[in-house]
């Protein structure tokens, strides 16, 4: 078995589309459209790794694995059963308690720093302004 990079992924706003922001740990909304398709390819490449905010209490674990398996099931009765493209599984994801040792993370409220802690975009007053791809 060949080792695959970890790629950390976020929950809110990354996966689960969080239009409306924290609802007192409930989870709401939809899947990110185009999440599955690329996810399809994606696990060809990497481990999927799903950590968040929520990632700390088991039952939150426990409650983001059940809403990806439904809206998976609700994806796969939408796809064309005689496609080449490989079969997407609940096991193609790991759900971590705390923040895995990861090759890349994809996260909605994030920065990259690039060694300069005196870059424009990493000014206070311009950390402030940032909003993420839902609110903007």
């Amino acid at each position: 078995m060949s080792y695959l990079p970890i790629l950390c992924l976020d929950f809110d706003g990354v996966i689960h589309s969080y239009e409306k922001g924290w609802q007192d740990g409930v989870i709401y909304g939809t899947i990110v459209p185009g999440f599955f398709e690329w996810a399809t390819e994606a696990k060809l490449k990497f481990s999927l790794v799903i950590y968040s905010s929520r990632s700390k209490e088991p039952a939150s674990l426990q409650q983001m694995a059940d809403w990806l398996a439904q809206e998976l099931e609700v994806w796969k009765l939408g796809r064309d059963l005689h496609s080449s493209v490989p079969e997407l599984l609940l096991r193609d994801f790991t759900f971590a308690h705390e923040k895995p040792p990861a090759f890349l993370t994809i996260d909605d409220r994030a920065i990259t720093f690039k060694g300069d802690w005196t870059s424009p975009e990493l000014r206070p007053n311009i950390l402030r302004t940032f909003k993420p791809w839902m609110a903007s």
